[in-house]
């Protein structure tokens, strides 16, 4: 007893890994897309760009805040000659009288007050970015759902040609049992049944890769459990070139993403500009300063305090290179953002092109399967069947072959413009 318990548990850890589960567990497109975005690794690293993007936001306000500094030093000193601190240490001259130990506290505040906006156009750069990190978040993401979108069809396309294989395989396994037939036309139908038994093999290898590659759209670990609702079945929507290149222009995320950037590129030449303008400051410090650190008698401490405006002149040589790199930049995200606007239109027009012909294939392929499955329904009453029957029944199998691959190719064809014009069609 606890031996065949032991040998279930086993078969239920490693035993052969099936992709349905229970039909309560099944999921729909939606479920499927909505794993795929909470789970794709690429699409949370994009998630966390925007969340670093926008402490650069912060960052850069407070440029515009004082800047502020408390420090305090305590020296033991046995001077022959003056000499000077570090910065770090308080900065500060220390002269040869000095003969006892002393401690310095001091509050500084420095505010700028002009530095030819530069500090404004920092700001303006990192609102743009986090713009821009959004809008890659919004790129990746199409992609993900693309392939969600994509993975989900596959598995249907593969489920549903699995059934069709098996059911082609036990019918033209009974027709094949009631035909009479001699020794030749037995051999013929004999090889043509196998090739049915061939093609439902590799209908089920097909389904087993198709469930894997949804499992690593949704991330999951590879014996993960499920099944997948719905029927393939044809989508027929209009395809209109122009409303879809309209669409594709205000949603498409790249398009977004190459305007962010003509943005930045120019904050970026200005920020090149404004190194030739001045900079003034206003600072103020307060300075404690004692000789005997046990005591803060008014005796033995002194104060000082301070109230500056500085002006700064940049004087460097590469101030109209910086600019005409800038500009050259500039220039250059101007025909990117042309470039990417040419192969969106092309994309579009592609794909409105391929979903046409594929729903136009789709219909007549239907079409065509329903008036010779009428056909070969009346040849069959009225004769006795041969192998020739068994011929005929084979190549409506293929043909009803033809009609399933004709609709998930106009599915694909579906999502790939759905893609293009960064929004889904209406139903």
């Amino acid at each position: 007893m606890i031996k065949n318990i032991f040998t279930a548990l086993l078969l239920l850890l490693f035993g052969p890994r099936h992709i349905f589960a229970q039909p309560g567990d099944a999921l729909t497109l939606e479920t499927v897309i909505d794993l795929a975005v909470r789970n794709n690794p690429a699409l949370l690293s994009a998630e966390q760009d925007i969340i670093i993007a926008k402490q650069r936001v912060s960052e850069a306000r407070f440029l515009f805040l004082p800047q502020l500094a408390l420090s305090g030093t305590l020296s033991k000193v046995n001077l022959q000659y003056p000499m000077a601190l570090g910065p770090e240490l308080g900065d500060r001259y220390l002269d040869a009288d000095i003969k006892e130990n002393f401690y310095a506290l001091r509050a500084y505040a420095l505010q700028p007050l002009y530095n030819g906006g530069r500090n404004k156009n920092t700001l303006s750069m990192a609102k743009t970015a986090h713009k821009q990190a959004k809008v890659n978040y919004d790129t990746v993401k199409m992609d993900v759902v693309l392939k969600a979108k994509k993975a989900f069809y596959t598995l249907l396309y593969h489920r549903g040609l699995a059934a069709k294989a098996r059911k082609w395989h036990k019918d033209a396994a009974a027709l094949d049992s009631a035909l009479k037939k001699d020794g030749w036309e037995s051999i013929e139908a004999k090889m043509l049944v196998v090739r049915l038994e061939k093609q439902t093999q590799a209908s089920d290898k097909d389904l087993e890769a198709a469930g894997t590659e949804l499992i690593k759209v949704l991330n999951r670990e590879p014996n993960y459990r499920f099944e997948i609702a719905g029927i393939l079945e044809p989508a027929t929507v209009g395809a209109d070139i122009q409303k879809s290149l309209v669409t594709a222009m205000e949603m498409r995320s790249e398009l977004k993403s190459e305007i962010y950037r003509a943005q930045l590129d120019d904050i970026a030449v200005n920020m090149a500009m404004v190194r030739r303008s001045p900079n003034i400051y206003l600072g103020g410090s307060y300075d404690v300063i004692g000789y005997k650190g046990a005591s803060l008698d008014n005796s033995v401490r002194s104060s000082n305090w301070t109230a500056s405006i500085a002006i700064h002149f940049p004087l460097t040589y590469d101030i109209w290179t910086q600019i005409v790199q800038k500009k050259a930049e500039q220039r250059q995200g101007d025909l990117k953002r042309a470039e990417v606007q040419d192969k969106i239109r092309f994309e579009i027009i592609n794909a409105c092109k391929e979903l046409e012909f594929r729903q136009a294939e789709s219909d007549k392929r239907k079409n065509e399967l329903a008036a010779v499955k009428l056909e070969y329904e009346e040849a069959f009453k009225r004769g006795p069947a041969g192998v020739s029957t068994l011929r005929a029944f084979i190549a409506i199998c293929e043909l009803e072959r033809d009609y399933f691959d004709s609709v998930y190719n106009q599915l694909l064809a579906r999502i790939k413009l759905e893609w293009a014009q960064g929004r889904d069609l209406a139903k």
